[in-house]
């Protein structure tokens, strides 16, 4: 099957790292899958692509060439957004966007198109209306804590009805773009199973996140709720993994807290190896789809202390059997739920034992299969 998975770039990232093994999955098994990217820009890929994986981009924000300006794409596009509804509007500053895109997913000559987040699916939808190949848009976040501008929200609500499907991460979210007239199914994340040890060796107790610096992953909360716990717990460390435009912000508060045993580590290129290295993970986000790192870190073994951000946690977390759910906001509720397990061996290793049984809940292998009959 030619198959086209449409994002914005292969940066580091949950929905960057599905995408990639999605694709990787569909090669071994004789597909051709491409992934097209928007903006990576010649920048390199976070995550390794099977050989039989092509990746193209667009190369947007950039001026198009005249060849690319093709009468018959560019009325295209102009009939997709050209609408008395409101909601359209905001698909006007996105034209030249959407004539590359059409273009550019044409030329992959797909059977299937697949795109994932919102707005991307939104203009996926536009850009590809009147073409014969199967559209499918997958939705990363719980749309009931995850609210768009008015105008994208109204769009959505267009267009995905047009959608061959949506794949959702959960019921509840599968449910709620139902009610708006889209045939939607839920497929979780497929979780790989960690690879073997490669003998990390501990310095140290420690917890761990793993997370873009930006604002609703709320690392601010883990970095007080540890910090109130630091003097009494001087064997303790809290390593922070990740990038993002919050990293000045986050740096700051560790220096105005006075916290000596917190570290911004930066990008993980080996994620298993940090979690290897820790004894906790810890996620504090205000809302969550099917969050790719809190499985991971199960997969590894680690209990999970993690705020009850919506039901894909709810699904993955078994509460008081492989982790533990806050469901108290805020950094002290937090600090409680991270002490409780930073002073009690018997009860942390009770839950690590069971963390790894994620990999076979929501397994490559079943979690594929559901896919393929979706898309047929």
């Amino acid at each position: 099957m030619h198959l086209t998975i449409v994002l914005t770039t292969l940066n580091a990232g949950g929905m960057e790292r599905a995408a990639v093994n999605m694709a990787n999955h569909w090669a071994a098994r004789g597909w051709r899958p491409t992934i097209l990217t928007t903006s990576q820009r010649g920048r390199p890929l976070a995550y390794a692509l099977d050989p039989g994986v092509i990746h193209r981009d667009i190369g947007w924000r950039r001026d198009p060439e005249d060849h690319e300006l093709e009468p018959e794409t560019v009325q295209a596009i102009l009939r997709a957004i050209d609408s008395d509804r409101p909601e359209y509007d905001v698909l006007l500053g996105d034209v030249v966007l959407l004539i590359l895109l059409r273009r550019a997913i044409v030329a992959t000559r797909p059977e299937v198109v697949i795109s994932l987040a919102d707005i991307m699916n939104v203009r996926m939808l536009a850009a590809t209306q009147g073409l014969r190949f199967r559209r499918y848009v997958s939705e990363r976040c719980d749309p009931e804590r995850t609210h768009l501008k008015p105008e994208w929200e109204l769009l959505r609500r267009r267009l995905y009805p047009h959608a061959n499907g949506v794949i959702a991460q959960t019921e509840s979210a599968a449910r709620y773009f139902e009610r708006h007239g889209a045939k939607a199914r839920a497929i979780a994340n497929p979780v790989v199973p960690a690879p073997p040890a490669n003998g990390t060796q501990k310095e140290a107790r420690s917890i761990v996140a793993v997370a873009r610096l930006v604002a609703f992953k709320r690392l601010n909360v883990i970095i007080r709720a540890f910090a109130s716990l630091e003097a009494r717990h001087p064997e303790w460390r809290l390593d922070i993994w990740g990038e993002g435009p919050l990293r000045d912000y986050l740096a700051g508060l560790i220096a105005e807290i006075g916290a000596e045993r917190i570290t911004l580590r930066g990008h993980a290129r080996d994620v298993y190896s940090a979690f290897r290295a820790a004894d906790l993970f810890a996620m504090s986000s205000i809302t969550e789809g099917f969050p790719n790192a809190l499985c991971e870190a199960m997969a590894a073994g680690l209990p999970a202390v993690v705020y009850d951000c919506g039901a894909g946690v709810r699904e993955i977390v078994r509460d008081g059997v492989d982790g533990v759910l806050v469901r108290e906001d805020g950094p002290h509720a937090f600090a409680l739920a991270l002490e409780r397990l930073m002073t009690d061996d018997e009860e942390r290793q009770r839950l690590a034992a069971r963390a790894p049984e994620i990999a076979s809940r929501y397994s490559v292998e079943a979690v594929m299969r559901q896919w393929e009959e979706y898309i047929g």
